[in-house]
């Protein structure tokens, strides 16, 4: 006859919630947990839920946005010479500009960091239950080209709107057509209109950017988007 313990382990198994379940099987076999209360094993059964799941979806999506797997926040060296000072890294890493609905700008020449960045802060986004999307702006542009032919451009806006964080590597890294500048309008517009987070990676300083964008009035609109309520960071190359 299964004991108590193995009935619980073997129910938690079958609702498919492994991590607490094993869980369950180290806190029993430990001695030290024997002082302890139902609610303290309870509490360390959902945590170990919880973490797994956040470690689940982060991992989803650096697949899912063709991203190594491997890619932490905690693999980031902190360096003032660098652009990258610790305490602005620790402050970024809370969430709450994300909260705040604030746009993070990341520059710096080409195989810097700029990528790698963005994604250890998006994936860390996933895990405060953040919802994420990272596109290539380049291939973004493209997929607003064709969305807006099939006539499904609202539906594709609308989907990018409820995303609470929206990455744009690559940004201004290619030209844009007057077509491509005003959906990358649109784009910022609505998430300015919800307040939602925007972290743009581009390998070229606003400053150049001017001729990227072929409809100026757009350009001028996407230039405000960006950079009103903006942090900037641009990392450098470290010295030697």
């Amino acid at each position: 006859m299964l004991s108590d313990q193995q009935r619980a382990v073997a129910a938690l198994k079958g609702l498919k919630l492994g991590p607490m379940a094993a869980c369950l099987e180290h806190w029993a076999e430990d001695p030290a947990h024997l002082s302890r209360s139902h609610v303290d094993c309870i509490l360390a059964l959902v945590d170990a839920q919880t973490q797994a799941t956040a470690t689940k979806r982060a991992k989803r999506f650096l697949a899912q946005a063709d991203l190594p797997l491997t890619i932490t926040l905690a693999d980031i060296q902190p360096s003032a010479a660098r652009g990258l000072p610790s305490q602005l890294l620790a402050n970024l890493a809370t969430g709450d500009w994300i909260q705040r609905g604030h746009t993070l700008l990341i520059t710096g020449e080409t195989q810097v960091g700029k990528t790698y960045l963005a994604a250890a802060l998006a994936r860390e986004a996933t895990l405060q239950r953040w919802s994420v999307s990272y596109r290539r702006t380049p291939e973004l542009l493209a997929e607003c080209t064709m969305e807006k032919k099939r006539g499904t451009w609202l539906a594709f806006l609308k989907r990018l709107g409820r995303m609470k964080l929206l990455v744009l590597d690559d940004f201004a890294l290619e030209r844009a057509d007057s077509q491509q500048s005003h959906a990358l309008r649109e784009i910022l517009d609505l998430r300015r209109r919800h307040g939602s987070a925007v972290l743009i990676a581009s390998p070229n300083a606003p400053e150049d950017w001017d001729g990227l964008f072929d409809d100026p009035t757009a350009a001028e609109a996407i230039f405000g988007r960006v950079l009103e309520r903006s942090q900037r960071i641009t990392l450098e190359r470290p010295t030697r």
